[in-house]
């Protein structure tokens, strides 16, 4: 196996946050790269909380806090935000980085190779000191990602690098190596995206899947509860996932439980009502991969899923309203693809059911699917990775 167990022992050294799922699961895509592609390349992987201590680590758990916070919206929705902001846009940084930052620089402060980072925070603080490789996985750019000082930085989309041109980094600072597509999805994508025009065709019930942002703001979850509801009482099959949140997926079912003896809707609609509930990123990967050729289209809130849309031929319903920076840049970015609507607030005349409807015979859910798959490369982890092992060989 490549994976080492001490950093002096590995060629390069990928670091996550752990924080949300986005940042996260770009670096998960690398990784599983890099061992089934290049076996002979050694590396060491961990996270934030497990290379901090003491002051450090509460300074993260803060962090991690902030964001499950912000993420609920409302009067505090731009905590998380500002965090990221201050520490990663401004070349000082910001008063919270040299605490964050003090015990990766230490156990880092010898390493001579690689390190491969997916969250400006990280970057930010590693840049100065380190040759550091930074993924930049989501399809939107707002100023709080423009890290200076990095060997390179990966991104999806052409349109993507040209906010960070723009932003004063030259050609040689980005590598645009196309979609970080999960790759469980990779081997189905065109067989799933030929057989979803064939049911948007058809007079068949659709498939959705339904999700929400990993901080489950409340907003998002009454939405989707209400857009589960509509669907199944239509006709449709519905999935819909509760992340890794225990409390939310028992609320789910609580709700549709009680939903189902007071409603008047048909109670066999509930047996195509399925909630998914995953114990980490890995399992909930799976769970996705398993149903994801039968889906047709897909409600979410504009993060890291909407490459789904624009890369995939998934059409999706934008659920709002938009948390943090990247949310509205990244429902901008799919609504001028035309692979997606975003329907801020239904009004009660409207349910999602209708909506769905609507859309499928004006004939615009094919034309979204149609838009979203074959116009962009999605094959962003095999490309970086390319680079990554490049560019270790020499120092191991």
């Amino acid at each position: 196996m490549p994976e080492v167990g001490a950093i002096e022992d590995a060629a390069v050294v990928f670091i996550s946050t752990e924080i949300g799922r986005g940042h996260p699961g770009y670096l998960d895509g690398l990784v599983e790269t890099i061992r089934s592609e290049y076996p002979h390349v050694r590396y060491f992987r961990s996270d934030v909380f497990s290379l901090s201590e003491g002051i450090s680590r509460a300074a993260w758990k803060s962090v991690r806090c902030l964001y499950r916070i912000g993420g609920k919206g409302r009067a505090i929705s731009s905590a998380y935000g500002r965090l990221r902001q201050t520490t990663g846009t401004a070349q000082g940084g910001g008063r919270l980085l040299p605490i964050l930052g003090r015990d990766l620089r230490r156990r880092l402060s010898r390493f001579p190779g690689l390190i491969v980072v997916a969250h400006p925070i990280v970057a930010r603080i590693l840049a100065p000191r380190h040759d550091v490789i930074y993924q930049h996985g989501e399809l939107a750019a707002p100023p709080e990602s423009f890290v200076s000082g990095c060997r390179k930085i990966f991104v999806p989309l052409e349109e993507t690098a040209e906010h960070f041109i723009r932003a004063g980094f030259s050609d040689e600072d980005i590598l645009t190596t196309g979609q970080c597509i999960e790759i469980e999805l990779i081997p189905c994508a065109r067989d799933a995206f030929q057989e979803r025009l064939a049911r948007i065709d058809s007079d068949q019930a659709l498939t959705a899947a339904l999700f929400s942002s990993g901080a489950y703001p409340r907003d998002h979850l009454i939405k989707l509860r209400r857009a589960a509801i509509s669907l199944i009482g239509a006709g449709h099959i519905m999935y819909l996932f509760a992340g890794q949140s225990k409390r939310v997926a028992t609320d789910f079912i609580r709700h549709f439980e009680t939903v189902k003896q007071t409603s008047g809707i048909d109670q066999s609609a509930f047996d195509r009502l399925h909630v998914i509930h995953a114990a980490n990123r890995a399992e909930e990967d799976r769970k996705v991969a398993d149903i994801f050729p039968h889906l047709d289209l897909f409600i979410a809130p504009a993060h890291e899923r909407t490459n789904w849309a624009v890369g995939l031929g998934l059409p999706q319903i934008i659920l709002t309203p938009h948390i943090g920076s990247y949310a509205p840049l990244n429902a901008r970015i799919a609504l001028d693809h035309n692979v997606a609507v975003e329907i801020p607030n239904p009004p009660a005349g409207a349910p999602m059911a209708e909506i769905v409807s609507d859309l499928r015979r004006s004939g615009r859910l094919k034309i979204m699917a149609e838009n979203g798959f074959g116009k962009t490369a999605i094959d962003g982890f095999a490309r970086g990775v390319r680079f990554i092992a490049d560019n270790c060989s020499a120092k191991k």
